[in-house]
């Protein structure tokens, strides 16, 4: 029997967005839908960051163990059993899944229904058995894979995002499609455990981002012996003697690349098909469906979040959006989305995190800014841990307000936290100055950072009034 339910919100999506938002709204007392048909945890879960950080946890081991005569620590030949490494992705999986499970979520509040979701006018949602007439709907779907249009791949086995963490036995030569965050950390990854790797890419590596800062994470990966060929065409791909070759056309003419497995991980677009947009009067196109500043569809009682949206795929966007469009139907407050306030981060080793906005992006803006800079390599723990290579980046401006940061080291992920924090409150350079952080930590190079602000020669000339005055009465 068709059962129809009349909640508060019906939230499409049971990613990290859409379970946030789902889990506010019970918390509220609201009553709240939250349909998946898939996995609870979405991508997120089953080829996102959650089996990404098991693998480059794998590979970090491996690389402590290796590093261990620089300390005086010698241990036996190292070997790695990908089966393990394997059953350590799936055992993490494991760990995670009932923080997403349908039971917490009904414990919580929350209706969880397992269907694909479809519109079938304006209000209406059919799922399963379930209508839904819900007085707030939130489209929450993700992305999936978008696979280059390269001739001879379809044709041709490839690892994906998803199936990657599945092998179990070691692959001979590994070629990644993709120069961006995820791809460059797959690689890095197999590298270490390893796996001769080549990353392709018709652009540059790490497009868009700040060059000075991404040249140390691209240096290190060449220097473990990853192979990054970008800027050049990728003309075809085709099955061969068990393998693949991917055929480039290159500065010094084509160029061949041999592999036994090629992953393939250039990109995603949202999901949004079969959704009955239309139906519902909602617009979208191929950067996916259309919302105003208030995450507002063209259906005015529908909201799209995270990589349904165009913008950067990121969980923590998506989480951010979740927040404030939860906020917006709860309290009836609207808001103007600045999700880029939100932190990115490449898992690398050096990491590369960044938030707000980079230097390129200030000056376009501002008419006069300043950048700072602080080095690891002066960094007491860094120096302890032999862990050097890295810089932070402030860029602030004249007066001191801060308008982004970016960080490249050994828990840089970890460090654009507080930068985050100082965006969000508006706050400037002194209030990271008068920071207090523990001694030896890392948190030091954002204080040091900080402090250069007022380094020689660029204290305020009011400022120097006020000294000179105080110096003559002692």
């Amino acid at each position: 029997m068709a059962e129809e339910l009349k909640p508060d919100i019906c939230v499409i999506g049971g990613g990290p967005a859409g379970i946030r938002l789902a889990i506010a709204a019970a918390g509220a007392g609201v009553p709240v839908v939250l349909i998946e048909k898939g996995t609870l945890g979405g991508a997120n879960l089953s080829e996102g960051a959650i089996p990404s950080q098991a693998l480059l946890a794998a590979a970090s081991e491996y690389e402590t163990l290796r590093r261990g005569p620089a300390f005086g620590v010698t241990a036996n030949s190292l070997q790695v059993d990908f089966g393990t490494v394997r059953d350590h992705i799936r055992s993490v999986r494991q760990a995670v899944a009932p923080t997403v499970s349908a039971e917490r979520l009904a414990a919580l509040g929350a209706t969880v229904i397992s269907a694909p979701a479809s519109f079938a006018d304006r209000r209406t949602i059919v799922a399963g058995e379930a209508t839904i007439r819900a007085r707030r709907s939130v489209i929450a779907t993700g992305a999936v894979l978008d696979p280059p249009r390269i001739a001879g791949l379809d044709a041709v086995a490839y690892l994906t995002a998803e199936t990657a963490f599945d092998l179990d036995v070691k692959p001979a030569r590994l070629v990644v499609l993709g120069a961006n965050p995820r791809g460059l950390e797959l690689a890095q990854a197999y590298n270490r455990l390893g796996v001769e790797t080549i990353v392709l890419d018709e652009g540059p590596a790490l497009d868009g981002e700040d060059p000075e800062l991404t040249a140390i994470v691209l240096d290190r990966l060449r220097a473990e012996g990853v192979q990054i060929r970008d800027n050049a065409k990728i003309a075809s791909v085709v099955g061969r003697g068990g393998g693949i070759s991917v055929s480039l056309i290159a500065a010094e003419g084509e160029v061949v690349v041999d592999g036994s497995h090629l992953l393939v991980e250039t990109g995603r677009r949202p999901r949004v098909d079969g959704l009955g947009l239309d139906a519902a009067g909602i617009m979208h196109d191929r950067s996916g469906i259309i919302v105003d500043r208030l995450l507002k569809t063209t259906n005015r009682r529908v909201y799209a979040i995270g990589d349904a949206i165009a913008g950067p795929a990121l969980v923590s966007r998506a989480e951010y959006e979740a927040d404030y469009v939860s906020h917006a139907i709860l309290y009836r407050l609207p808001f103007r989305e600045k999700s880029w306030r939100v932190p990115a981060v490449t898992f690398t080793d050096p990491a590369f995190a960044r938030v707000g906005l980079s230097e390129e992006e200030a000056r376009e803006r501002h008419r006069d800014i300043r950048v700072l800079r602080y080095p690891f390599v002066e960094n007491d723990l860094a120096q302890a841990e032999r862990l050097v290579a890295g810089v932070i980046k402030v860029i602030a401006t004249r007066r001191g307000r801060v308008l982004g940061a970016g960080i490249v080291g050994h828990g840089a992920g970890e460090l654009i936290a507080l930068w985050s924090l100082i965006l969000a409150r508006r706050l400037d350079v002194g209030a990271v100055a008068r920071l207090v952080p523990p001694y030896p930590s890392r948190s030091e190079i954002s204080r040091r950072a900080a402090l250069t602000f007022h380094g020689p020669g660029l204290t305020p000339p009011w400022r120097q009034r006020i000294i000179e005055f105080l110096r003559k009465f002692g």
